[in-house]
């Protein structure tokens, strides 16, 4: 075999590995945007029509899929986290990081209910929920101004209510649409900092 043919062969199984994973990540997305909270490999497999030992070659185990899913998910998000928020004014930047946290968390929904079903069994979703936890406070912390930034009962309230949880709660337990459930939550936000 020459050294260009073993070259071509090479390249090939690269290709068609990062294929096959790229299949199954996309697969285990499907899955759980559908409503299956923990698909099995062997599923996971079957959506992605590849064989369950693919499914095995290409990840060791469910742990490391669930940690490339986190990553897909973060890449799928990261351009709305990372917008440049417009405003010299604390507060209409406050506004925009709520719409902006509604709209990801909208994204993101299925995959977050499911990790925090997950998360106790799984050490990179554990790991994953709590470092998004810990940006979307810093990210808070960004925008407020020192006075209400040193209140921390305030600090703490204004993280619950704009936390997954509570957007999870009115979107999915009181049935309230995404404009009603952003409505609330931007009204108990001012009702909050009607004094600051």
């Amino acid at each position: 075999m020459s050294n260009e043919t073993a070259i071509d062969v090479t390249d090939g199984r690269r290709l068609r590995s990062r294929d096959s994973k790229r299949k199954i990540v996309t697969a285990m997305l499907e899955l759980v945007r559908e409503g299956r909270i923990a698909p099995t490999a062997e599923e996971v497999a079957q959506r992605a029509n590849v064989g369950l030992r693919t499914v095995f070659r290409r990840f060791k185990d469910m742990e490391s899929l669930y940690a490339e899913m986190s990553v897909a998910i973060s890449e799928k998000v990261a351009p709305i986290i990372d917008e440049a928020l417009s405003s010299d004014d604390w507060f209409s930047n406050l506004q925009q990081l709520v719409a902006r946290r509604a709209r990801v968390y909208e994204i993101v929904m299925p995959y977050r209910v499911a990790a925090d079903v997950l998360k106790f069994q799984s050490t990179t979703l554990l790991t994953h929920h709590r470092q998004i936890v810990s940006d979307e406070r810093k990210r808070l912390l960004s925008v407020l101004p020192q006075a209400v930034s040193e209140d921390q009962a305030l600090i703490e309230a204004l993280e619950a209510i704009l936390s997954f949880d509570m957007w999870n709660q009115l979107r999915n337990d009181q049935r309230l649409s995404v404009s009603e459930a952003s409505e609330v939550v931007k009204r108990i936000v001012t009702s909050l900092l009607v004094h600051k």
